[in-house]
Order: structure tokens, then sequence, then C-alpha cells
């Protein structure tokens, strides 16, 4: 056997590579499974030629030209512009000539996070059909839809969710990954969209970027075999079944200075060429039809607007003929521009903008941007021409319209059994094995077992980011229908003497298990909000300390039994204390839905083979260490053990750093006892000055220094007055209307302070606040910030800081520099202080704002300063279902839930469920259980969000009509509700139905409809103010439930005492 030393050295890696030295092999073997020609090499002393597998075709170029020669400048325009679906209807299709929407991340139809397929289709059709209406005369073009579909499609409800690409990278294997994109693919067909924003191909060099686990790797290889193998599985022949595929974002973006997401890639070109841009030869080679620009800069000089790149480079030296798409506002980034107006970056080369909200805007200024010869004739000419090229390389003008495509709107194209494999199979091999003490791995089935952490039981952790939602935050186990936890899928794996207890903190950790698995990890983040910031470090216990705690206590509480610890998370963190404190350790990334293959491999049912794609850090300050660099990290990129190999590792050290990784030696700055007073007496500071903006001017207007003067936007968005405070005219009246922000800023904005003494000196940003009107649950931020030069930023938001404020009372309120620092914020390079941005109305005075050394100690505590979720209330008789869900904002669509209470394994096609069936007269709920031993199901009627209904009056219940159709094995039917989303001890109880009706009495009668009732105030365990699900019916639990039948209508709360 191979002995294994903390420092390890990659040896030379084969990418094919595989091995099958475990009792099970019945993986797809690892192949590579490409069509072109290009080879992997980092010896190009100029940007490569490529040659597509997709040529240009006479034919198609020909029908090009009828069609922009026919075209108006509107017209053309209107194919250049990509707004979301929130700000654009079918009818604006029309009236503007709209080439293409997208839906953002946590964008939904109809705002909807439940919508169907069905749902998603129907939506498709509409922009459709409005794309080929010609009652106008023009031509009918069809509109293209595009979605970020990254690890699957990650926004539609019910979908299996793949790895995140770091744990792909870990993979190794080209064929998988064109297996995914195949899967995802069908999937996306499903809901009538035809484009995906993927795939990403950043080279990541520092980990600290909050979007590591969108990439591959650290090194250009595996992105490079990955990229042209994922571009096939998506694109195929553009089939049906097949979507366009992006390579984003070019280029650069895994590689801008300190990790900053959207930041500055300081590269010389010959790195940009043979390290940044290995994923995009093999992907365009391949034939991808759309490259995203990037958001950051190449030595300062942002990709939007650079002409050499996008247009010298890319579609000159690599000969790329279809078209760039801009990324989410990004053309606003350009010097000059503005989100609504940028003719620079459709110069630099940039054919169609992704602008979600100011559309129309731009619409109107490039068209007179063209008329006033700012754009030339021929620049739009060809950008259409590029966008129309696809559309029919695509498919799209002879495709029927998305809901009479092949599988469209097939629910099981989102989770077929198929798919779930594959996920399943992508997760065994991203697995890579760091430690394994006396060979801790593989369990037995028949150990006594012990599984702790947060993440163990967490749908969303396992997820991560971009999924369902832009961050991947505040989803339940209940948003993935079709998959498993990690938990659940240890459960499965045992045997019938084996045993499993799951205790989340620990607590019952003692010596009488013979293995304890504690999986922890980070929490959802997407972009910029991972960032980790210059005055943090990677050290894993600093970002949560909870997890770091939970490992000491299971080694005090069970200092007998081995602990594997699982990693859940998108980086790899400095984990030293946790490797030390752990009998094995496992990096199992992002695993997505399917976390029962995690089992599969800690039971040894099938081997470990993944390898580290990313260098694990050293010292907590290892920031930049990456391939064949000359760093010595922890564990090199290629490492990963098999059960078979000596897994033993020496104690670590765990000393750390005293300042964050880059904030470089800030104690020559010293601390300082004097506070920097930003807005004191009403007036600002010298050198500062205190500005508005908002969307009609974010470039910010002056407040007028006059006491008596109010000042204002064009759009009216937030007004100032100054009023009196502690003394005369000290504080300023701020009413914002919707989305804008007030800051304190230096004169010249871009003037910059290096203010790090303040970060050595305990600090905390203070300031006293008034609150008239609270931000409310539709006001997602309020953003407290300080910026370094946007977009560098640090901020948090106090949205929930705000609501729990008494009204009308002024609040000293300290919150801790740290912060901020910890967000994004350089302190060395300060020029905006402070700046308090809301995305809704509220109504507050604020005044004497300052950064105040040494009071830290009494500030409030980041972690907890996130916004609570205030329940929503119901006070009156409210509808839930009556012939479909009546309020999608409070109720979640009807729900079902079914497993195998012999292993407690989910089984969702046990039951089937019918939310919208037509019984010949009413449209009800169809629930019609299966066959099979020892299954369970109920049906769900959820709340989107714990509801208060306490406000109801005494007296008041849920009303419910029933119709049995068939008892099947079962002796009787029981209702019941949950709150507090914690079903063993905040519910109703089990409610035999027969009880809740006087419309019969004994046995229940099939066939008929009858009403029931549960009066809420009968229950003393069920909290009112925190309902979770309004009405659960299943068979009694203790009988059969197979062959029940019954159908549900007519679901109401009832705000009456009558009863």
């Amino acid at each position: 056997m191979t002995k294994f030393t903390p420092l390890l050295v990659a040896s030379a890696l084969v990418l094919t590579s595989g091995c099958n030295e475990n009792s099970n092999d019945t993986d797809t073997p690892r192949s590579p499974d490409t069509t072109n020609d290009m080879v992997y090499r980092t010896d190009y002393q100029d940007w490569p030629e490529l040659t597509s597998t997709i040529a240009l075709d006479p034919s198609i170029e020909a029908q090009i030209d009828t069609l922009i020669m026919n075209m108006t400048l509107a017209e053309k325009i209107g194919q250049m512009v990509q707004p979301e679906i929130k700000q654009a209807s079918p009818q604006d299709v029309i009236d503007y000539h709209l080439g293409s929407v997208l839906n953002g991340g946590g964008s939904w139809p109809n705002n909807d996070k439940n919508a169907s397929a069905a749902d998603w289709l129907a939506m498709a059709d509409s922009y459709w059909e409005a794309s080929m209406n010609t009652d106008d005369g023009k031509a009918a073009i069809p509109l293209i839809w595009g979605t970020d579909a990254v690890h699957g499609h990650s926004n539609v409800m019910g979908t299996v969710l793949f790895p995140h690409n770091i744990g792909l990278g870990a993979a190794r294997d080209p064929a998988l990954i064109k297996r995914i994109g195949q899967a995802t693919a069908r999937q996306v067909t499903a809901t009538g969209i035809d484009w995906t924003f993927a795939p990403t191909l950043a080279v990541v060099r520092d980990d600290r970027w909050g979007r590591s686990y969108e990439g591959y790797s650290e090194d250009g290889e595996i992105v490079f075999n990955y990229g042209g193998a994922m571009v096939e599985g998506l694109q195929g022949d553009f089939g049906d079944d097949h979507v366009l595929a992006t390579a984003k974002h070019y280029i650069g973006d895994g590689g801008t200075d300190q990790g900053d997401d959207q930041g500055d890639n300081l590269s010389n070109e010959h790195d940009l060429i043979n390290i940044h841009g290995q994923g995009y030869y093999s992907a365009l080679s391949a034939g991808a039809q759309t490259v995203m620009a990037s958001f950051n800069s190449w030595n300062g000089e942002k990709l939007h607007g650079h002409e050499y790149l996008l247009n010298t480079v890319l579609k000159g030296k690599m000969h790329f003929d279809g078209f760039i798409v801009s990324d989410w506002n990004g053309v606003g980034q350009v010097t000059g521009c503005t989100n609504s107006h940028c003719p620079q970056a459709i110069n630099a080369g940039i054919d169609m903008i992704m602008v979600p909200d100011d559309w129309k805007a731009l619409i109107t200024n490039t068209i007179q941007d063209v008329n006033d010869g700012a754009i030339a004739m021929s620049r739009i000419d060809d950008a259409v021409r590029r966008i129309l090229r696809v559309k029919f390389r695509a498919g799209l003008f002879t495709k029927v319209k998305p809901s009479e495509r092949q599988g469209a709107g097939d629910a099981n194209n989102l989770h077929s059994d198929e798919m779930r494999a594959v996920a399943r199979e992508a997760v065994r091999k991203s697995l890579v094995l760091l430690k394994n003490n006396a060979d801790t791995l593989p369990l037995s089935k028949d150990a006594r077992i012990l599984v702790t952490g947060k993440t163990a039981d967490s749908m969303m952790n396992q997820t991560g980011g971009w999924s369902l939602s832009w961050q991947g935050t505040g989803n339940t186990n209940s948003d993935f229908p079709y998959g498993e936890t990690i938990l659940s899928g240890i459960n499965s794996a045992i045997s019938s003497t084996g045993e499993v207890t799951y205790s989340q903190d620990g607590s019952a950790a003692d010596d009488s298990y013979d293995v304890i698995i504690a999986v922890i990890g980070e929490t959802p983040y997407a972009e910029g909000n991972g960032d980790i910031g210059k005055f943090s470090t990677l050290s894993f216990g600093s970002a949560y300390p909870a997890d770091a705690k939970l490992l000491d206590t299971l080694n005090s509480n069970a200092p007998g039994v081995p602990v594997v610890t699982v990693y859940v998370g998108g980086r790899p963190l400095w984990m030293n204390p946790e490797l030390n404190k752990s009998a094995a350790f496992v990096a199992a990334w992002l695993p997505g839905t399917e976390g029962a293959g995690v089992a599969d491999v800690l039971f040894g049912d099938y081997p470990f083979t993944g390898k580290l794609s990313f260098s694990w850090p050293a010292t907590d300050c290892q920031v930049l260490v990456n391939r064949n660099d000359g760093q010595t990290p922890l564990f090199a990129y290629g490492f990963g053990l098999s059960t078979s190999d000596d897994g033993s590792l020496s104690t670590l050290s765990e000393e750390t750093s005293n300042q964050g990784c880059g904030a470089g030696d800030n104690s020559s700055a010293g601390t300082t006892d004097v506070p920097l007073e930003l807005l004191s007496n009403g007036n600002t500071a010298t050198d500062y000055t205190l500005r508005i903006g908002g969307p009609s001017n974010w470039s910010g207007t002056e407040v007028d220094i006059d006491p008596s003067a109010t000042s204002t936007l064009p759009g009216n968005e937030i007004t100032v007055k100054t009023i009196d405070g502690s003394v005369q005219f000290s504080a300023k009246n701020i009413v914002w209307s919707d989305i804008a922000q007030i800051y304190i800023q230096s004169t010249d904005a871009n003037t910059t302070r290096d203010l790090a003494a303040y970060g050595n000196s305990e600090t905390s940003i203070s300031f006293r606040v008034r609150v008239h009107e609270a931000p409310d649950e539709s006001v997602e931020a309020v953003n407290l910030s300080a910026h370094c030069i946007y977009p560098c930023v640090g901020e948090i938001n106090i949205a929930g800081l705000l609501r729990s404020l008494p009204l009308d009372t002024w609040q000293d309120i300290k919150i801790p520099l740290a912060c901020l620092t910890n967000t994004g914020l350089d302190i060395t390079s300060v020029n905006t202080p402070f700046l308090l941005y809301s995305t809704g109305a509220m109504n507050i005075d604020i005044e004497n704002i300052g950064w105040q050394p040494w009071t830290e100690d009494e500030a409030l505590d980041c972690s907890t300063l996130q916004p609570p979720v205030q329940a929503p209330t119901i006070s009156t008789t409210t509808s839930v279902y009556s012939d479909g869900i009546d309020d999608s904002s409070l109720f979640k669509q009807p729900a079902k839930w079914a497993t195998d209470a012999s292993t407690w394994t989910e089984t969702p096609d046990y039951v089937t469920l019918d939310a919208a069936y037509n019984d010949g007269g009413n449209t009800v709920i169809d629930a019609q259980y299966g066959n099979a031993a020892n299954h369970k199901g109920i049906v769900v009627l959820g709340m989107v969000k714990d509801t208060d209904l306490s406000q109801l009056p005494a007296g008041s219940y849920i009303s419910f009509d029933l119709n049995v159709i068939s008892l099947g094995e079962s002796n009787g039917l029981t209702a019941k509700m949950v709150c507090n989303s914690d079903p063993d001890n905040c519910r109703s109880g089990d409610l035999d139905i027969t009880t809740l009706t006087d419309e019969y009495s004994g046995a229940i009668p099939l066939q008929q409809w009858h009403t029931y009732h549960i009066i809420l105030d009968n229950y003393a365990d069920l909290d009112k103010s925190k309902i979770t699900t309004v009405l659960e019916l299943l068979p009694n639990w203790a009988d059969s439930h197979n062959n029940v039948h019954f159908q549900i209508d007519n679901v109401k709360i009832v705000a009456n005492n009558a009863l």
C-alpha cells in the first residue's frame, strides 16, 4: 500500500482513468466522448484558430438576407434585447418585436415557486405565439427563452439536480458530463425553453471567489475536457430534446484579483490564453452557439466593453459566428454606460443585451444611437444576423410551438428514474476521500450509527446556490420531492440489523455507537454573496463555528467512537482542526438532490474514485495554490484515496492567521481612538457629501444643505428633508417609495481613503434611527454597506432589524464594521463609508452616523441581523382550494409524501395525485394509492410560509369536502395539521375524520361527498400563530394504505364561531 503524508504532490493524471476495486462496478466506465479533434495544450503563443462542428449554411444565410432586408430598425433592435419575464409580457413581445426573454434565478411563472412543468410550458407558449404573430405585417421570428439550468433545470420544482461543477470536476469523467448535459436538456425542453446559460468554463484560481463551485477545476485541463462534452450533451442535433448551450463567462471570471466577484483579472495575455481560454476552445469547437460576456475586467477594462477580446479575438481569431449575450445588466458597468444606454458595448461586440428591467429605454436609446451615427447600421445588422443564424441552426423557425414538441410538459422528463440514476452516479464519482485512519471506511451496514450535523438532513444545504432561487436559500426538504438527503440515503443503506439515530446537534453522542457520521459544511450562497473578503481567511471553523463546536462535542461525549466527517461545501477550505477530530474525512462538495449517492460509497457498495480538481489549502491563508504553481498544498490537485490505500494522516497544525488573507499587513496602520464622524449635527464631514440615487438617477444627486429644502430624484423614488433630532436640524427624514439609496461619499466620488486603522480597532458603524414606516415583507433587502468604489462593496441586510424596532422611537444602533469587511469591503480603499439601500418603501429618521472605534462589544451580532421570516396573517374567511389553489402566495400546490416504511426510502410514485382532476362537474384533488408492502402516503395542503391564524375569532375552523371512493385495505382516514414546521412537537394530533362531521355516524360512507371541520381551538399542541399545513389527509397510519382512493375539494379557513 502507498503511505500518504499530509504534504502531497500530485502525480500525472489521466482524466479517463478509473478503478473498480470494490464490490460494485456497474457505474458507466469513464471514457472520453468528444467529437472534435482538439487536444489540450498550454503552449499557445496566440489565440488558436477554431473550427466549429457547425459550419455556415448558405441556404440559412440567404434566408437571413431576406429577413434583414425587410426588417425595420425597431425590429432589429428588438431582436437584440432580452428582458426578464417579470418585466416583459407577451404583448410586449408583439409591440417591441422582442427576440428573447430570460428568467433569472428565483423567477418563476406567475411568481409561483411551485409552478409545474405545465405552468412553465403555458408561459413559453404565450411568448412563442406572440413572437409568431404577424397581424402587424412584420415577419414571424421565434423568440428564444434563456434560463440558468446550471446543475439541472434548477429553477423548476420537482427537478433532479446534479452535483455542482466542483464535484463533477472531481469525477474526471467527460462521458458522464455529456450524459448530464443530455438529461438537463430534456428537463429544460419539458418546460418549453430552448436555451440554457451553461456551461460555466471558469478556471478558478482563488477559492475565495463566491462562484468557485460553478467551476470544474483550478486547472484548464479538466475544463477543456468538460466544455466540449457538456455542449455536445446539451445541443445534440438540436432536436426537440436538446437546447442551445452558452459558453460563459467570457473570459477570466475565475482569475480575478483576490477572488473578487466581478473584479479585475490581472493576468497577462499568455495566461489568459493558456489558462482561462481552455474551456472555450473545446466548447466552441463542439459548436457552442452563444457566448456570455463576463462581469469581470481584464487589467482594468470591463469585458462587456472590451472590443479586442470580443471582436478581434472571439469573433475574429477564434472564428466564432454565433452571438454574444451580455450578463445581467452587465453593460451598465462599462465606463460611460448605464443599464439602459451603452453603445460602447454593442460596438465592442455584444449582440444581445440582457437588460432585465430597463429594456424599453435601451431600445429607445439604441435606436437614437443608430440614427445619430454612434452605432453603425452594419454593426446592428451583424448582431441581428448572428442571432437569426443561431435561431435557424437550432431549428426554431421550423419547430412547432413549445407545447406540441416531443416531451413537452412531461413531468417525468424532470425527474425520471434514469435521470436520478445519472445524478446518483455523479454523486458517487464526485466524492473524494481525504483521510481514512485505521480503515474506518467502508462502514458496516450492521453497525449502530449516530448521524449528526445540520446538513445531514438538509436538501437546501446539499443543493447549494442556484437551486430554486438565485441564492438557494429559504428551501425546505419538501421543495425537493424527487430526491434524498444524505441522512435518508444512510437510513436506506443499512441492513435490518443495523441502527441509525439522528441527532442534529450531537447531544445524543456516547460510546454506545460503533461510528458517528457528522455531515457539516457551508450554507447556500451565489455569486458575490459567497466571496470571502480580504479581512477574512479560509478557516472553516471561523465561518461556521457551530459545526466546529459539533465535532468538539462528539469527541468529548464519545471519545472512543470514530467520527466520519462528510464535508458539504462549494470549495476547499482550511479544515485542519476538523480533519484532526475525524477518523475519516470525505469531501462531498454540493451533491444535489441524490444524497443517497454518498451512502453508496460510505458503505462500500461503490468505490471512492474522486480526485481533487482543486488543491486543498495547507494554511488558512494559502489562497493562491494551484496545480504546478510551486506551492505545497495540504492535499494536491489530483489527490484522492481509495479504501485500499493507507489513509492515515498525521496530526495537522492548527495555527491560524491574525488577519485577513487579503488585508496585507495592516499592523503598520496601527489603531485609532478617533471616531470617523460622517453625519453630525446634520452636516457631513469635510470632504464627504450626502447623496441619493435610484433608477431615475443612479449617478447620484447631492442632498441640499439648506435645512428648509427637500431633496429628491427625478422619479421621486426617495426624498430627504432636514428635521430636528437630538438638536435642531441634526437629523434627516428619508422616505423611500421605491428602490433607492442614500449615501455618504467622498466629494470626489473616485477619491478613496485608507481606513485600515479602524479595522484594527474593533470598530462599529453607529447611527441613531427612528422608524416611522418599517419595510414590509415585500421589501427584500435594506442593505447597509460601505464601498471601495462599486462594485467593491461590503454589505449586510438590516431589513429585519428595522422591522423589529419600535415605531416612532429613537434607537441607537451599532453594527460591527467586520460585518462589511467580511463581505468584501477593502478597508484600505474606501470612497463610500456609509450607504443605505432599500428595495422598497420605508420612512425613517437618521442622525449621528459614524465609525466608532472600540465599540464592537456593544454592537449587534452580524449573524443575527438577517431579516427574520415573518409569518403571513389570515384573520378572515379564506379559500384555500376551490377548483384549484386560490392564492399561490399563501398556499402551496397540493402535494404528496410517500415512503417505504420498512426502510424510510421516499417512494413518490406510490401515491398518484392529480391536483386538478375533473370529476364531471368540478375540479378536485384526486389521490389514489398504489399496492406495495409497507408503503405509506400523505396528501398535504401546505402554506408557502408558516402562517399566523391566531387572529381568527374563537371557534374558527378548517372546512373541507371529502369523497372517499375506496378505503382499500385501510379501516379509516386521518386528518391533521402541523405547525412551526415541526410535525413531531407542534401539531393537532391524528384526527379520526368521522369525529369531524355530523353529517353521518359510524363508518365512512363511500362515494359520497361530506363536509368536515377541524376546530382550531380544540388542540392545545397546535400553535395557531405558525401554521405549516392547513390540512394533511392519509389512511390510518397503522393500517395498510394500499388501494385507498379519495378526493378533496372546497378547503377553507373559516372565521366563524357558529360551530
